[in-house]
């Protein structure tokens, strides 16, 4: 096994990982690099104590990072085995990437790099045109490579998911430290981290199946315009709710939307559901109450172009290199 990374491998294994989405674009993570040994360690200081108390999102963006580190490893040659909390003595190692030798690229993994830049949230409207069945089929294949699996919901469900939607909302409206959190992370103009005001999307004209993030914010000067009726609406869930499955989770919820990148296809979160008991235990009932929902996509295909998040340079959350 090689005693070290090059350079150059470093500055491609950790710009892939910062590329990973994050709960208001936080990207709460840090890195070490231990010969051929990769650690992705939980920020404390890019934690959501109000929104993520129990630091699930964080757990679901570090196992994202550590698919696109594997993604990367892929591209260079590296075959690579994923343990997550491997040091019961540091628990803020959250995963570790083993590297084998560098010899040829591993197809399998290595052909989806190329997405890991592209793939940006889009919060825009789509198109009013359906994802055809077998990429669907792709979608859910992904998922189950990694011990996830999508719901894709029907207009019953998501008649309850918009009610959902709706007291998730308010809720956030009614909360004023909530607002004071996300106000830190979202709006005005951001060049590392966070969610800039650009690419927070317009805003609907009427009910719309999207979050919008400017709640509580002054958006006055964003342009208001219809979205779509029907978008495609998935629930990642997990067999097990733990820290593990929360990582395993981010695992297969990037492989899913590398996937659907290379078809085209766009994404954006509605995860406010998500973020308290009851709301969460309501979306448990729609995937029929025997798996734990992690994610709430919306995917579909663009109607505008979008802007990218910003990220924040490896370096700056780079801890230590042996």
């Amino acid at each position: 096994m090689n005693a070290v990374l090059t350079d150059d491998e470093v500055d491609i294994l950790l710009t892939a990982a910062a590329h990973a989405p994050s709960m208001y674009n936080t990207q709460p993570w840090r890195f070490e690099v231990h010969g051929p040994v990769i650690d992705v360690l939980a920020d404390e200081e890019r934690s959501l104590p109000i929104a993520d108390p129990s630091g699930r999102a964080a757990r679901v963006a570090i196992g994202a990072a550590a698919f696109n580190l594997r993604v990367a490893a892929a591209v260079l040659g590296h075959k690579s085995r994923l343990a997550i909390d491997p040091d019961p003595a540091r628990p803020e190692v959250v995963a570790r990437l083993f590297l084998d030798d560098r010899t040829a690229p591993v197809p399998e993994l290595g052909k989806l790099y190329a997405d890991v830049s592209e793939r940006h949230t889009y919060r825009g409207p789509l198109l009013d045109v359906p994802i055809p069945r077998r990429v669907q089929v792709h979608l859910d294949d992904a998922a189950r490579r990694e011990g996830a699996q999508l719901h894709w919901l029907g207009s019953t469900a998501m008649s309850r998911l918009a009610e959902l939607q709706r007291q998730a909302d308010a809720a956030d409206l009614a909360d004023e430290d909530r607002l004071n959190e996300r106000l830190r992370w979202v709006g005005g103009d951001r060049s590392r981290d966070g969610i800039p005001e650009e690419t927070l999307g317009p805003l609907p004209a009427g009910t719309a199946f999207v979050r919008d993030l400017s709640l509580g914010l002054d958006s006055s000067h964003r342009d208001r315009i219809g979205y779509e009726a029907h978008p495609a609406i998935a629930v990642l869930s997990t067999e097990d709710e733990d820290g593990a499955a929360w990582v395993g989770a981010g695992v297969a919820l990037e492989r899913v939307l590398l996937v659907a990148t290379s078809y085209d296809l766009t994404a954006s979160f509605l995860n406010q559901v998500l973020e308290r008991p009851a709301d969460r235990a309501g979306v448990r009932e729609l995937i029929g109450g025997r798996s734990w929902p992690q994610i709430v996509l919306r995917a579909g295909y663009p109607a505008q172009p979008a802007s990218h998040t910003s990220r924040l340079d490896w370096r700056s959350s780079f801890d230590q290199w042996f």
